[in-house]
């Protein structure tokens, strides 16, 4: 559902982009901290604009890279199986009555945690509460239909071709720059260590990490305070408090190298991933990363340095994509060109002088200007409902953020200085060490 955004963000958005000092001018924007009954702290913010509440739920230290070797693939395992039957409900009956109600329920999971989400409209909030409770408390894990699913996920693993970007960055990525740590198995685990888990094993899991110990929360939307604290009591409801999990994992930077890891899947195009530094999210300097990386070609804009010269200038790439990896203890760059198998030496060329370009010329100050204003202009369209900014503030507060990070994020673009980015260019990029990985059928 579309809505409109909180006055106070168009005032900050506006000011960014037409204001001289923009930092003394930027609001404070509603968001609390607040407490369920059970001690689960979340951020809040109400939002009347749309008659819709947004739940995000974390278990912190939960996911595949806190798992013991034989079990990485339980988390991914279990964010499937999840909604296989709960409570009173079979899978198909579960299913059904979400439809009916018109509530959003899923499960991610990554290296760190795993994350549940609902979406209500609010008029069937409690009943949404209940099934929520039901799915956290008590999953069924339908024999068959959980079988199906691990064989679905089984296949895919070994069955890279349908989707190589996503097992370039689940599977294959880490494994080559994370070697001998504990991300290095990425979410899933060997294919043969995940085939031989059990609902026994996903029960375990549950019984180990979903706890309200460790849990923390966010709930945006068309509530009070005293709704949001009601809401969440009943979604936890009777479930177990437990333990924190503990982080042991330890602090790492990706290894990157010269090296070029090579996959084949038959037809006539590639899908050519590199790597590249980054700072940390709360890094005085990842504002100017941001910029800096803008350029280079994230979010794919067709004036960045990537797309003007590999797909505008040269034909070498159908397209482009760069993106950020934040795990709690790694952060990188993700980047993808999608070229046919014949332009693959020509395009990762291309890539690594592009690379060295920046790194030894640095930006023009009007690129400056346009990825500053570009970055702004983007999360003004990304946060157009009010899930995408749950969303973003949930994604913040994993990242160890206060709940004034949108106009710390506001304020940190505006003050990016072009010495300053031109300085961690020298330090970010090195088109001699990019750790690229080709897959495709000129592999």
């Amino acid at each position: 559902m579309i809505r409109k955004l909180p006055f106070v963000f168009m005032v900050a958005i506006f000011s960014l982009l037409q204001a001289e000092e923009p930092k003394n001018r930027l609001p404070i924007f509603d968001i609390k901290q607040l407490s369920s009954s059970s001690g689960t702290k979340f951020w809040f913010m109400k939002d009347d604009s749309a008659p819709l509440v947004h739940v995000r739920i974390v278990f912190k230290n939960s996911g595949a890279s806190h798992q013991e070797k034989s079990k990485v693939g339980a988390p991914k395992f279990y964010s499937h199986a999840v909604f296989c039957g709960s409570g009173k409900y079979n899978y198909v009956e579960f299913k059904k009555r979400c439809s009916d109600i018109s509530i959003k329920l899923s499960c991610q999971v990554g290296s760190d945690a795993m994350v549940f989400s609902m979406t209500t409209p609010k008029i069937v909030m409690d009943e949404a509460a209940e099934l929520f409770n039901m799915a956290l408390n008590s999953p069924i894990f339908e024999k068959d239909k959980v079988k199906e699913i691990q064989d679905g996920i089984g296949y895919s693993t070994q069955s890279y071709a349908a989707n190589p970007v996503g097992s370039a960055l689940q599977i294959f990525v880490p494994a080559v720059i994370f070697k001998s740590h504990a991300y290095e198995t990425g979410i899933q685990g060997s294919s043969e260590n995940f085939m031989k888990l059990s609902i026994d094993d996903l029960k375990k899991y549950r019984k180990k990490f979903l706890v309200t110990a460790n849990a923390e929360a966010c709930v945006f939307g068309d509530v009070s305070e005293k709704e949001a604290v009601s809401l969440l009591d009943k979604v936890l409801f009777k479930m177990e408090k437990g333990r924190p999990a503990e982080d042991h994992i330890s602090d790492t930077a990706p290894l990157l190298t010269s090296e070029i890891v090579r996959y084949h899947v038959e037809g006539p195009q590639s899908a050519i991933t590199f790597v590249l530094k980054n700072e940390k999210p709360l890094s005085p300097r990842r504002a100017a990363a941001a910029v800096l990386y803008r350029i280079l070609g994230e979010n794919s804009l067709f004036k960045s340095r990537i797309m003007s010269e590999l797909r505008m200038k040269r034909g070498l790439i159908y397209s482009a994509l760069m993106a950020p990896v934040d795990l709690n203890h790694a952060n990188y760059i993700f980047g993808v060109l999608w070229t046919d198998n014949s332009k693959v030496s020509q395009a990762m060329a291309a890539l690594a002088k592009v690379v060295k370009d920046l790194r030894e010329k640095g930006l023009t100050k009007e690129e400056l200007e346009f990825a500053k204003k570009n970055i702004v202009g983007a999360l003004f369209v990304g946060l157009r409902t009010s899930g995408d900014f749950c969303d973003f503030c949930f994604k913040k507060m994993l990242d160890g953020f206060k709940i004034d990070a949108l106009p710390h994020l506001l304020e940190k673009i505006a003050n990016v200085q072009l010495e300053e980015v031109n300085d961690l260019a020298k330090e970010l990029l090195d088109e001699n060490n990019m750790s690229c990985l080709v897959i495709g059928g000129g592999a």
